[in-house]
């Protein structure tokens, strides 16, 4: 581990000195208090998050892999040893190809999180299509986003990461009026049945899918129950290649704070990787700090700097190296300033 060590901390010396924060950001970020923070800190248990406008606000930075580690055999206990022993603490479910757990094994894998301290999220499935033409399409997409939620509590899941699919041949608007009201749909649902956690929709890394930043800001602001999770791999494959200076990390963190304010800063979810993508987007994530981008440092920096507190949650080929690797890369950062 100390080779790991020296390797990250030489990697960030040797990187470019980047712009630091904007002084009226920095000062406004700065003026939260102590105690708004430590109003975050008591909203941890584990009941069930209801699906309303208020976050769950966790007051503490987690890092974690995407899925079960390898080697696990689908056991969720060896999983959360795992994640414990390599010094992690969060894990997101991966329910990409359906939510295909029983109640009992649900409940029985929220015991195991409580009993390892692990801070959970739940990836939906993958074929979501909410602007799908095809009604069938669509309201499987909703009800899959509805069992996420019901199964939530269960499972000890604050949030549920799902992508709402293409843009199906609409245009951008279009596309963008049907996903709101299916998401207002699932929210009613979700509402009369007294049970679920908030939905996150993800930022796309495909630039015929829907989930750009302002589309996310916009949806988050317009829907109750919705808190934006920013894969930074996908921003940079969207924007081929932008995500590589501080400038451009700050621009999409204030926007999503400038609409959303506390909801995003006390509810921050990350997903971290590098990525291969071409003139369409993304094509595969790919691991941290090689050839790939994004550069992650400039991001950390800005979390180090303002005092956010995400959660981090690693889509590297290895996903256990890849929150590693960003947690002890900020351990760097903190200890080049002691």
């Amino acid at each position: 581990m100390s080779s790991f060590r020296t390797d990250v901390q030489s990697n960030a010396l040797t990187r470019t000195e980047l712009v630091p924060l904007h002084s009226s950001a920095k000062k406004d970020r700065a003026s939260r208090t102590e105690s708004e923070r430590e109003a975050c800190s008591g909203q941890r248990s584990h009941l069930p998050v209801t699906f309303s406008n208020e976050a769950i606000h966790l007051a503490e930075m987690h890092f974690g892999p995407a899925g079960y580690p390898a080697d696990t055999r689908g056991s969720p206990r060896r999983a959360f040893q795992m994640i414990r022993e390599a010094g992690l603490d969060a894990m997101e479910y991966a329910a990409v190809y359906g939510l295909r757990i029983s109640e009992e094994r649900a409940a029985a894998l929220g015991a195991l999180a409580d009993e390892y301290g692990i801070t959970m999220s739940m990836h939906a499935a993958y074929y979501i299509s909410l602007a799908s033409k095809s009604d069938e399409i669509r309201n499987r997409s909703k009800e899959r986003l509805v069992a996420g939620l019901i199964f939530a509590p269960l499972m000890r899941v604050k949030r549920v990461v799902f992508h709402a699919g293409g843009y199906c041949g609409l245009t951008p608007e279009d596309a963008y009026k049907v996903v709101r009201n299916a998401l207002k749909e699932i929210g009613t649902t979700v509402l009369r049945r007294g049970k679920g956690a908030l939905l996150a929709p993800e930022t796309a890394g495909k630039l015929g899918a829907f989930g750009s930043v302002e589309e996310l800001v916009r949806l988050c602001a317009e829907v109750d129950g919705l808190i934006p999770t920013i894969d930074w791999a996908h921003l940079h494959a969207r924007t081929q290649g932008q995500m590589d200076n501080k400038d451009n990390y700050l621009r999409v963190l204030d926007t999503f704070e400038r609409e959303l304010g506390n909801r995003f800063v006390h509810n921050m979810h990350f997903h971290v990787s590098g990525i291969e993508y071409s003139q369409a987007g993304e094509k595969a994530h790919r691991p941290l700090g090689q050839k790939w981008g994004p550069d992650i440092l400039p991001l950390l920096q800005i979390v180090r700097e303002v005092g956010y507190r995400p959660t981090f949650i690693s889509e590297t080929p290895n996903p256990i190296h890849g929150a590693l690797y960003t947690k002890l890369l900020l351990d760097e950062l903190e200890k080049s300033t002691e």
